[in-house]
C-alpha cells in the first residue's frame, strides 16, 4: 500500500468512525420501557391491532396525556435527554418531547422519523447555516394511510378537515396551508405551512443534545436518507 492509498484509507476510516460515533440511536432500552410506562401509564396499544381511526385516537391520547402531565421545562444541553430525564425533570422542550414520543411509538410498533423544521430564511442552505433561525423538533409517524406529522409541544397532528393527512414532503408541495382539523397554536403555525425548511434525521445543528456532545451535529444516519 503506497502513502496516498494509506492516507485515503485512514481518512475513510476516521469518517466512518465519526458517522457511527455521532449517530443518534433509536433502540429502546429496558430503562426506556420502565420510564415510558411511568410517563404514559396504561395508555398502550400495538399498531397492528388498530384501524387508521384508532391510530389517530391513540396518537391523540398519547399527546394529550403527555402535555397534561409534563411541562415546557428545559433540560440542559450536554446531558442525557431520554424518557427517564424528561420524567425526572417533569418536562422538556420540543426536542425532548419528540424523543419520548418517538420511543413510545416505536415500542407500540410504529415507524417514526425525526424532523427538524425551520422558518424559511432565504432558502434551504441559508436557513440551515444561519444561527438563531426559529426552529422546531417533531415527529412523523407511519400510519395505515401513510406518513403523518405529529407535533411535540401540543396535541396536534397534520390532518385536514377532509381527513387528508400530510407529511412535510407533501406539505411543501401544496399551494396554500391546509385547513387543519385541529386548532394550532399561533406560535407554531408557521411550521405547518408550505413555506418551511425541514430536514429528516437531524436532532441538532450544534451537537449538544446527544453524546459525545461536541460541535458535530446530532443526527440519525439512516433517517437522513429520507431527505432524498
Amino acid at each position: 500500500m503506497n502513502n496516498k492509498t494509506a492516507i485515503l484509507t485512514l481518512f475513510a476510516g476516521v469518517f466512518v468512525f465519526l458517522l457511527i460515533l455521532h449517530n443518534v440511536p433509536k433502540r429502546i432500552t429496558e430503562e426506556d420501557k420502565q420510564y415510558l410506562s411511568m410517563i404514559f401509564g396504561d395508555i398502550d396499544k400495538q399498531q397492528e391491532e388498530l384501524s387508521f381511526e384508532e391510530e389517530i385516537a391513540y396518537l391523540d391520547a398519547l399527546a394529550n396525556h403527555l402535555h397534561q402531565e409534563f411541562y415546557l421545562t428545559p433540560i440542559d444541553y450536554y446531558v442525557s435527554r431520554e424518557p427517564k430525564d424528561l420524567y425526572e425533570n417533569m418536562g422538556g422542550l420540543c426536542y425532548d418531547f419528540s424523543r419520548t414520543i418517538e420511543k413510545k411509538l416505536i415500542l407500540s410498533g410504529f415507524q417514526t422519523r425525526h424532523v427538524a423544521v425551520y422558518k424559511n430564511s432565504g432558502g434551504f442552505l441559508n436557513t440551515i447555516l444561519s444561527p438563531g433561525v426559529f426552529s422546531h423538533s417533531l415527529t412523523e409517524v407511519k400510519t395505515k394511510k401513510g406518513w403523518m406529522i405529529i407535533d411535540s409541544n401540543v396535541p396536534f397532528y397534520a390532518q385536514d378537515v377532509n381527513g387528508v393527512i400530510f407529511n412535510y414532503k407533501q406539505l411543501v408541495e401544496v399551494e396554500e396551508t391546509p385547513n387543519w382539523r385541529l386548532q394550532l397554536d399561533k406560535g407554531l403555525a408557521h411550521f405547518y405551512t408550505p413555506d418551511v425548511v425541514f430536514v429528516y434525521g437531524l436532532y441538532s445543528r450544534h451537537g449538544g443534545f446527544y453524546p459525545p456532545y461536541n460541535f458535530i451535529p446530532d443526527y440519525n444516519f439512516r433517517e437522513l436518507f429520507y431527505n432524498f
